[in-house]
């Protein structure tokens, strides 16, 4: 087995184990994957929505999407990750009223931004959809700010 096969066998094992609920199993296996291969993006990804959505380490979760962006910028399905991801912890930081060192309007403009960045990659199909409507709710939320 090459190194990227490695890659390639954690992240299905990572996938795996997320789709049976066993998030802690996906997120080591990720994060073993991403020993590996430092930089990849899809593992980036994979990452930071668990950490997001599973273990509310919004600032970890965050930073994980924003370095897969970084590393391939061309990719709207990683901006509308970025940007769905922001608008979630933007919401929950809002709705719990939980102190944190993450600002909600500040989270909805990296939304806006990052959802604006998937648009102007022109996707197609849902995609494109769910980016427009996720801009229509950040926007809104923005201007009742």
């Amino acid at each position: 087995m090459t190194p990227g096969d490695d890659v390639e066998a954690l992240l299905a094992q990572a996938r795996e184990r997320q789709a049976a609920h066993d998030v802690a199993a996906s997120i080591d296996l990720t994060r073993r994957a991403l020993a590996l291969d430092p930089e990849r993006p899809d593992a980036l990804e994979q990452l930071g929505m668990l950490l997001v959505t599973r273990r509310r380490a919004y600032s970890e979760g965050l930073d994980c999407i924003e370095r897969a962006v970084r590393a391939r910028a061309d990719d709207a399905g990683l901006w509308y990750s970025l940007g769905w991801c922001s608008e979630f912890v933007a919401h929950e930081l809002s709705r719990r009223g939980a102190a944190s060192e993450l600002d909600p309007s500040a989270l909805y403009q990296r939304a806006a931004e990052a959802f604006r960045r998937c648009l102007a990659l022109q996707p197609e199909g849902k995609l494109d959809g769910d980016a427009r409507d996720l801009l229509d709710h950040v926007e809104n939320e923005l201007r009742g700010r």
